[in-house]
């Protein structure tokens, strides 16, 4: 008699695909298919359903799902649904309304992942709600880095309910110097040129800013260097005026979306990450698998990726003139370019690989039956 899989339910609220997607994506391509029957709950119309379900995953595609955490119109049918199909896990990304419904559907099991820093209120009431809403509604919650770890302790969540599991991602292959250029010049690089990109939704937390006087800053110094703004966002049209107003247009070039994104990252010469505050940085990781140094802020978990003078630099939230010096300190001395190239393809592989974050994962679900 074939044995009964653990029934797995993921839910996520987003519409668009953005990190905690990328995550589950990530996490479905590797899950283990003979062990667990692993099902995702989404929003009728968000743009997850149909790439989940390309990789043969079920969808429950629900109406009255709204993009937010808590969405009491939403409680009922969630719990209506787990009550009906009794999964051994609920395990929810953002969605407060799903582990209320797990909890009232006595779901055995709520897993919950943290894919962003915490807002660390000074308030000791807002602690101690986090706190007990938290040992209610979760028995084990997944940080993506020790720096999300440590910002929801800092918020008042119980250390011993949080484990830190990475996030993984499929390594990208290094290209040719006749494919990078190939795909670069899709993106307007002349032939020859250095490309140096940003990776990032076009919002004020990334501080693309910065990047720009930085870029200025390289563009001015050498002629052999385009620079690359990827990704759409609310600052799009405030970036753009600044970029004419520096009358660069011609060296730092906008992409907008881009569907096969792991191709252009690929592509760089250094990959760039300037947050304000940053988790961990997907793109960053998945550009340094591909043997692309980096640099980023010191901000949040970027130093878990980054390390300094070794596959890239680490630079202070909005210093563009040191972001800039060592954007060029990559760039102009060969040798150290390519000792960090194999740094950084050996680092993220050994620490960020996606079928290893499913397998941790998969162990946590494990050990809870236990």
């Amino acid at each position: 008699m074939e044995k009964e899989k653990i029934k797995i339910y993921h839910v996520l609220t987003d519409r668009n695909i953005g990190g905690a997607g990328r995550w589950l994506l990530n996490y479905l391509r590797y899950c283990d298919r003979a062990t667990f029957d692993v099902r995702v709950v989404l929003p009728a119309d968000s743009l997850l359903c149909a790439v989940v379900e390309q990789l043969e995953i079920p969808v429950i595609r629900m109406e009255q799902m709204a993009d937010r955490s808590y969405d009491k119109a939403a409680l009922q049918p969630l719990k209506v649904l787990f009550q009906t199909d009794k999964p051994f896990v609920v395990h929810t990304h953002a969605s407060l309304t799903a582990r209320m419904a797990a909890k009232k559907a006595g779901v055995p099991h709520i897993f919950h992942t943290k894919h962003c820093m915490e807002t660390v209120s000074g308030n000791p009431l807002k602690k101690a709600a986090k706190r007990v809403v938290n040992h209610r509604f979760s028995e084990t919650i997944i940080a993506v880095s020790q720096a999300v770890r440590h910002s929801m302790i800092a918020g008042g969540t119980d250390p011993k309910q949080i484990v830190t599991v990475y996030n993984g991602i499929t390594p990208l292959s290094p290209l040719t110097p006749e494919e990078k250029a190939k795909i670069l010049a899709e993106y307007g690089v002349p032939q020859g040129n250095k490309a140096v990109g940003i990776v990032a939704r076009l919002e004020e937390v990334k501080d693309h800013m910065t990047f720009l006087r930085a870029a200025e800053r390289v563009c001015n110094a050498r002629a052999d260097v385009t620079c690359l703004i990827v990704g759409t966002g609310s600052q799009m049209d405030a970036l753009q005026a600044e970029v004419k107003m520096m009358q660069k247009t011609d060296r730092i070039l906008f992409t907008g979306f881009v569907s096969e994104v792991e191709r252009l990252e690929a592509a760089l010469d250094v990959a760039v990450i300037t947050s304000k505050q940053e988790a961990l940085c997907l793109s960053l990781i998945e550009s340094m698998s591909a043997g692309v140094p980096a640099v980023g802020t010191d901000s949040g978990g970027v130093s878990e990726v980054v390390r300094h003078g070794e596959n890239g630099y680490l630079v202070p939230v909005g210093d563009d003139a040191a972001l800039a010096e060592r954007i060029q300190d990559i760039l102009i001395d060969r040798a150290r370019y390519d000792s960090m190239s194999k740094k950084a393809m050996a680092w993220t592989r050994e620490h960020f690989s996606a079928e290893q974050m499913a397998r941790k994962i998969e162990k946590l679900y494990m050990e809870a039956g236990r």
